[in-house]
């Protein structure tokens, strides 16, 4: 530590002797009147003739000044309006909250585990379990009610607390629990009489959406449902009471008639709830007829004496395949149609045929779809049906989730596809929506009124510096930062009318449970009703969350535009310049790398996928076998899993790709390119060492205030004058005869010059001088007496399209066109 200090110490010195000698070698230190080995204003002014400044050096400090004026002028209100506009976006859709939001139905819902379903038979028990975990999420399921007549609260001895318990049959009818079973005494209330439809209302809290039915059987029905002519309800109540058909059908025999009042079995304590339970749907691609050779199966003969072998030793009745098109989707009204079997019901056999899964639409698209009511029971007739098949494109089961104190809604659907092999890839879709309320409402309009505002502002002020001083910009830089306002105007604007436009997601909610909660009945036909209604409203919703997604992508290209605006505008200063200096000057060689790269990465990737793509699965499509390149690029793996079933000529060929690609694309490729960064970060790192007069970025922005004060105060010439002039000062210096190089090879340009070019006085431009004398780490002030011969040219005299001098000769002005601008110690 004491050895690093030293070392900085001595270099301090070095630089400091350095410099001092350097002024010695100037001869500004004759003008040290008082020896204190500084020059003060005043000393300049004892011989202010022979005062001169080197233009290099002047040069830099205005360019450096003039964009850090300019960064000054633009950046704050550049920033009011990002800062606004992402204040705007994150209350739209808070990041942190959706996180929370999503992280937990991951880990509520299992979701973790959608990519590890291959078949089936998996996906059914995942739909089975999604369902059991979205009743637990709604506090209006069985799981939390106990009808009033069922209901006891006790004391446990055992575990020293009060409990409760729910002995309901009618539960157990629907499959929700286990006992007890219904007997002739069950559907008796308290006071032993059968329990029949009451008239007493509660006008407190939530009323009834429509009348209580009347508690009578309906024989004829259930004679029909079951294929049993003249049977009734009272004759078969042992059978009836204990299916979800006596609860429809034979209500008063079973004891199963409205009103109902429940008692809460226990809390719900979960802060997202769901409204519904779930919807399964699928999309279903249209039969046709077979091709190439499942034609020749589908016809295939049989042989009677393969009697070891059934199926293959006699005619078979019906086709042996089912051959689909997959470029057609499927339109007709049920899912499935299959045989009317013996006692089938007649009203659900038509033409012979039973029509399985309903017909809907949503958001354009055909889909068969069944609310998950009773979905123990539901499910497994599915699977004995076969109601995913091979016409099954995809396979989605959702539910809409809303978070309370926070007002979010989130509708997740889990989706199951199949390709053409039959293999099933899962994937997860949760859109989370935010109601604002009224003040998070007006901040957020507030926001993008403020950005909008700003963005104009900000557009007018540099429309209006381009058309005064075209010359003085970047025409490309200054036309990108004009685009990238222009979006922060337009897109803030779109947004904020758009989403005036939008409906609360609470109202859309609301529509959604009103669709189910007004159901004139739970037969099939009412239920297909009510889906028909759901899958409306849905549609809505889906909308509504698409437009937010939209709005999503959009806000983030808006953002990349201002990341690459906010990059750039520190291209004001050379050492936060590094960045796009180094890309700039690399872009060259980055190109042809890039090019040849890709080529062959590309190349390397398809020899993956056809020569190992079947045995491994990382290869097995290009897209996945350059995922696997980026990987490897990154060194996750080299030895691929599956590598060890390979073997022979297989083998072989693996372990040839790979030292290919890691010889060619990882170790020398990749070097190539670090090497080409680093070469030129090397050129901009020695290009911003032999800066003079720039310090660091903060430094020289400290700086900024007493140099506009200075040139406030002294009436200086504006930077952008200042940086032409010297310019055409070096330009003219450049072009000079080089035998009229001075001992010091400096271009130094009098201070006079400066008098006579932009009127300013002896004074002013001595305190200037100073004050960037002090930041220069070399000297910018240079002394010379009239009898050191230095050639010095008038400014006014030199600059194209300037007048002559008034009080001149031919002969004069004639010969100081003919000398440099910038001085010449001879």
């Amino acid at each position: 530590m004491a050895a690093t200090i030293v070392i900085v110490a001595n270099e301090k010195r070095r630089k400091t002797r350095r410099k001092s000698q350097l002024k010695g070698e100037s001869g500004t230190m004759e003008l040290d009147a008082d020896n204190d080995g500084n020059i003060s204003p005043d000393e300049l002014m004892l011989d202010f003739g022979g005062i001169h400044m080197r233009a290099d050096i002047m040069l830099e400090r205005m360019k450096l000044e003039d964009g850090l004026l300019g960064f000054i002028q633009q950046m704050p209100l550049f920033l009011l309006c990002l800062i606004c506009f992402l204040v705007a976006i994150s209350i739209l859709s808070p990041a942190e909250e959706t996180s929370a939001i999503h992280q937990h139905l991951e880990a509520h819902f299992g979701l973790g585990d959608v990519g590890n379903i291959k078949d089936v038979a998996g996906i059914y028990a995942f739909v089975t379990a999604f369902e059991q975990k979205n009743l637990e999420m709604m506090p209006t399921s069985a799981d939390y009610w106990c009808e009033h007549r069922y209901y006891q609260y006790a004391w446990n001895d055992h575990y020293q607390i009060p409990t409760s318990t729910c002995n309901s049959p009618r539960y157990t009818a629907l499959g929700l629990q286990s006992a007890p079973v219904w007997t002739n005494g069950s559907g008796t209330s308290s006071s032993g009489h059968r329990r029949l439809a009451g008239s007493h209302t509660d006008t407190d809290g939530p009323t009834a959406t429509h009348d209580n039915p009347p508690c009578e059987d309906n024989d004829t029905a259930y004679a029909l449902e079951e294929d049993k002519p003249n049977i009734t309800c009272e004759e078969d109540a042992s059978h009836a009471c204990g299916i979800d058909l006596g609860i429809l059908l034979c209500p008063k025999t079973c004891g199963y008639c409205a009103p109902f009042e429940y008692e809460s079995l226990k809390r719900f304590g979960k802060p997202q709830l769901t409204l519904l339970p779930s919807v399964l749907f699928q999309t279903r691609l249209e039969e046709t007829a077979c091709h190439g050779f499942a034609a020749t199966i589908q016809v295939q003969n049989y042989n009677p004496l393969l009697s070891l072998l059934p199926a293959l030793d006699g005619k078979k009745k019906g086709n042996i395949l089912k051959c689909i098109d997959r470029n057609q989707q499927q339109t007709s009204e049920y899912a499935l149609y299959l045989d009317c079997p013996d006692h089938t019901p007649s009203h659900r056999c038509v033409d012979g045929k039973v029509g399985i899964g309903t017909k809907q639409s949503f958001h354009g698209e055909t889909v068969y779809a069944e609310m998950l009511i009773e979905s123990s029971k539901l499910l497994t007739g599915m699977q004995k049906v076969g109601w995913i098949d091979i016409q099954t494109d995809r396979v989605c089961v959702s539910t809409m989730v809303y978070t309370e104190g926070v007002e979010m809604f989130t509708s997740l659907t889990v989706e199951f596809s199949f390709d053409e092999a039959g293999n099933v890839e899962g994937a997860v879709h949760m859109i989370t929506y935010r109601d604002l309320t009224r003040e998070a409402a007006s901040d957020f309009a507030g926001c993008l009124i403020t950005t909008c505002v700003g963005a104009f502002i900000s557009i007018v002020s540099l429309v209006a510096y381009l058309c005064c001083h075209p010359e003085q910009y970047n025409l490309g830089l200054m036309l990108y930062e004009i685009i990238s306002r222009l979006v922060l105007f337009i897109y803030p604007l779109i947004l904020l009318i758009s989403w005036t436009q939008q409906q609360l997601m609470s109202h859309e909610y609301d529509l959604l449970m009103q669709a189910f909660m007004h159901n004139e009945g739970m037969d099939a036909e009412h239920v297909k009703h009510s889906v028909a209604e759901y899958f409306k409203v849905k549609t809505v919703i889906y909308e509504e969350a698409d437009w937010l997604e939209r709005h999503r992508i959009a806000a983030y290209i808006v953002l990349y535009v201002q990341f690459l605006q906010m990059v750039l505008a520190f291209n004001v200063h050379p050492r936060v310049a590094m960045l796009t200096s180094t890309i700039q000057k690399a872009l060259h060689n980055m190109m042809h790398f890039f090019f040849v790269f890709a080529i062959l990465f590309l190349m390397l990737a398809f020899m993956a996928n056809f020569l190992l793509g079947g045995r491994i699965h990382l290869f097995g499509t290009f897209g996945e076998a350059c995922s696997a390149q980026v990987r490897m690029l990154f060194g996750e793996f080299i030895y691929a899993d599956g590598v060890e079933v390979l073997s022979g000529t297989a083998l072989v060929m693996y372990w040839l790709y790979a030292i290919s690609f890691m010889l060619i694309v990882f170790f020398t490729l990749l070097n190539f390119f670090l090497a080409i960064i680093v070469d030129a970060f090397v050129d901009v790192k020695n290009y911003t060492g032999e800066l003079r007069v720039t310090q660091s970025f903060f430094s020289d922005l400290c700086w900024m205030p007493w140099s506009a004060y200075l040139h406030r105060k002294y009436k200086l010439p504006p930077r952008k004058k200042l940086v032409k002039y010297f310019t055409e000062a070096l330009k003219s210096y450049n072009s000079a005869e080089k035998g009229a190089e001075n001992n010091s090879g400096f271009p130094l340009l009098s201070a006079r010059a400066l008098i006579e070019e932009f009127g300013v006085e002896e004074a002013p431009i001595c305190q200037w001088l100073c004050h960037i004398e002090k930041l220069s780490t070399v000297p910018l002030i240079h002394y010379h007496t009239s009898d050191e011969g230095v050639a010095s040219r008038e400014v006014g005299e030199v600059v194209e399209n300037q007048h002559e001098p008034e009080e001149a000769d031919a002969n004069t002005v004639s010969d100081q066109r003919s000398e440099p601008l910038c001085a010449q110690v001879v």
